[in-house]
């Protein structure tokens, strides 16, 4: 638009004898070039972009750059919206403040509302049936799930724009800078939720989830799913879940305790790991730092076949256990045997130390719960 602009700009000239025609054609050549430059340079920018995929069997853990860490965007987002009023949040009903015709010509999006100069108030339910996924996308602020036993999907907060979009077995939502509220009922089999940046929290729901959260924290308490998490700038926490755990972060530590999942990765670079166990027979449990220290707790019986490394200048703290036979033991490697066997146990810090603690010792560097 902006070269068509120019060009007619040129010619207008032309016509009023204010330039020469050669000038003219002089003129026209240097905007084309320099719309050539632009195109390839945004090109250049488009190929620098690089897709991430998880391979089955691997720790999920995409390759980005770092992300500002939680409390740099709590910091920058404070700075931004400092002078934020609570008596500024009104509410947008279908038949009020809407910005488009009603009902929409496009099905992508049946509910919006909107409004960039100051939050709206958001209080919408959804039918829905067995077999349903949730799509969610929150920009700039926090995210709450929970599940509860009623048959509708709620959505409720304050926010500056969300979207809403209903499809056969597919619920989607987009929210921006602002905190929102969702109520799962148990139709709901996998939520699917982005976040950047900002915290999320997941509680009591039987979804199996796919989650990333750039900037901020992630929670997830008394999940029966699978869990599969990435988190760039920001800690994670994971209490009482059942299914499988693949969570990955970047600087930021991981707590995982009370679990009943027998199938457990974890990676961190720049970050610690806290990993509580009960008694234990069989499954996998695999724990990879990068310039963190890898802490086990044990309430109760060990029974795998243990693979503790440590390069780097990483180090294995000194730690007395129940060898039934034990393969290997220097300062930077452990393997061996414990009780009868039967889960696969293995411990991987790169520059950090691993500890290992049981319930007769109390050197266990615990986290803080506050």
């Amino acid at each position: 638009m902006g070269i068509y602009k120019d060009k007619l700009s040129i010619l207008e000239k032309v016509e009023r004898g204010e330039i020469s025609i050669e000038d003219a054609e002089e003129e026209l050549k240097s905007d084309l070039d320099e719309a050539n430059d632009a195109s390839v340079k945004e090109e250049e920018v488009k190929e620098q972009k690089i897709e991430v995929k998880a391979e089955a069997g691997e720790i999920y853990a995409p390759k980005e750059a770092n992300a500002p860490t939680r409390r740099e965007r709590k910091l920058s987002l404070a700075e931004s919206f400092q002078n934020w009023q609570p008596q500024m949040m009104v509410s947008l009903s279908k038949n009020g403040n809407v910005k488009r015709e009603w009902p929409w010509k496009d099905k992508t999006w049946q509910w919006m509302w909107q409004n960039f100069g100051y939050p709206v108030y958001v209080n919408h339910s959804l039918e829905v049936g067995e077999g349903t996924k949730l799509n969610i996308v929150q920009y700039q602020g926090d995210l709450f799930v929970r599940g509860w036993d009623e048959p509708t999907l709620k959505f409720s907060g304050a926010v500056f724009d969300v979207r809403i979009g209903q499809e056969e077995n597919v619920i989607r939502v987009a929210s921006s800078t602002g905190q929102m509220q969702i109520w799962v009922p148990k139709g709901i089999t996998k939520i699917d939720a982005k976040i950047e940046p900002g915290d999320m929290w997941i509680s009591s729901v039987s979804a199996d989830l796919d989650l990333y959260c750039q900037s901020g924290d992630l929670g997830c308490e008394r999940i029966t799913g699978d869990i599969k998490a990435w988190v760039n700038g920001g800690d994670i926490r994971l209490m009482s879940i059942e299914g499988a755990i693949n969570a990955s972060s970047n600087r930021g530590n991981t707590e995982v305790r009370d679990i009943s999942s027998d199938d457990v990765m974890i990676k961190t670079s720049e970050g610690n790991i806290w990993l509580s166990l009960n008694s234990v027979s069989m499954g996998r449990f695999r724990c990879e730092s990068d310039k963190g220290d890898i802490n086990i707790l044990s309430n109760g019986e060990l029974s795998c076949e243990l693979l503790v490394e440590a390069s780097m200048g990483g180090r294995i703290s000194p730690v007395i256990l129940p060898w039934q036979r034990l393969l290997e033991r220097s300062e930077t490697r452990l393997r061996g045997i414990l009780n009868k066997g039967g889960a696969s146990i293995s411990l991987i810090t790169q520059g950090g130390r691993v500890y290992i603690q049981e319930p007769w010792t109390k050197t266990f560097p615990v986290p803080s719960t506050s």
